[in-house]
């Protein structure tokens, strides 16, 4: 088999042109074997491609690019083949949210205890909870890491990581894994509180309220920016109401300035930035309703949150300002 064969496979596996594919497969079954330079296979680039090469929000993709990771597994590609960094077709489906992409690769036997980028802890799972899809908790299982942070973002009890007032071992197991590999490095010290506070961000994001209010007995700050973002902040990205209510309700400052995000990309944010910027309408009208700040600017760009609606495209956050602005 040469590299341009593989080319072509994934070419063609990309676009969801089955029918070519099948001829390929037929010609050359050890195309499903191989590696690209970067050490992804043809499985891989089918789901990239089928999610929208790991699209945020989601993107569906095609039937026909569907077909075309089917039968690719059909052809006898390893579900649980990683590239150079250890990302496997199932990571895709977990960052991407595609609940039905990644039961199938469970059913062609993918594992979901796989680790990204060397952290402990970079599981399909905990990319998908990072990005505030809880619902991928029913498919990825068993849960991997099983941990304070999981069961905090999927909204599961809490007790047996605690003892006394304080964690169990189990509670840290799999924190090395914080963020994807594009946000800046977190020097973590894996103390009580840093863990409780971290740990009331995932929940926020997947909407846990019952789970917010069990943390936060337990000490976590509502107002805490353990890593890149406070839980309101969290919660106001996702466009989670619920969450953003509970957290305002319990002290959380809507104008709270701080990093979030990638490097650079919220400097001195504020939830309203977030909100406006993706659109998520229901926590941008729950900010104006609780006083927060609709002309403040971030550090980074001296940008409103109207101005983050118009970089982002957001166009209902935009008529939403614009209206409550007069």
């Amino acid at each position: 088999m040469t590299e341009q064969t593989l080319a072509q496979a994934i070419a063609v596996a990309r676009d969801g042109d089955v029918d070519t594919l099948k001829v390929l497969l037929a010609r050359s079954p050890e195309v499903v074997a191989a590696f690209d330079a970067d050490r992804r296979t043809l499985l891989d680039h089918a789901c990239r491609a089928a999610t929208g090469d790991i699209a945020i929000p989601l993107n569906p993709g095609t039937p026909r690019q569907h077909a075309a990771v089917d039968l690719i597994l059909r052809a006898g590609a390893d579900p649980s083949a990683a590239d150079r960094d250890g990302w496997t077709p199932l990571h895709t489906a977990g960052m991407a949210g595609h609940p039905d992409l990644a039961r199938r690769l469970l059913e062609a036997g993918a594992s979901p205890e796989t680790d990204a980028y060397g952290k402990v802890g970079g599981s399909p799972l905990s990319y998908a909870l990072f990005y505030a899809k809880a619902y991928m908790g029913e498919v990825l299982t068993p849960l991997y890491p099983d941990n304070l942070r999981t069961a905090a973002g999927l909204g599961n009890d809490l007790g047996r990581f605690i003892k006394g007032d304080e964690l169990t071992p189990d509670a840290r197991f799999g924190l090395d894994f914080y963020a994807p590999e594009f946000f800046p490095t977190w020097s973590r010290t894996f103390e009580r509180q840093e863990v409780l506070d971290e740990a009331l961000t995932w929940a926020a994001r997947n909407n846990q309220c019952d789970t917010m209010a069990v943390l936060v007995g337990l000490g976590a700050d509502v107002n805490a920016n353990p890593f890149r973002g406070t839980a309101l902040l969290w919660a106001c990205y996702s466009d989670k109401v619920d969450a953003a209510t509970w957290l305002l309700d319990h002290g959380a400052d809507p104008d709270l300035r701080h990093d979030w995000g990638g490097e650079g990309h919220g400097v001195d944010a504020v939830a309203m930035h977030l909100a406006a910027q993706h659109n998520c309408v229901g926590c941008l009208n729950l900010l104006l309703d609780r006083g927060a700040d609709p002309m403040i600017v971030d550090g980074a760009h001296g940008g409103t949150p109207a101005g983050w609606a118009e970089y982002g495209g957001a166009t209902d956050a935009l008529d939403i300002l614009r209206h409550r602005l007069g």
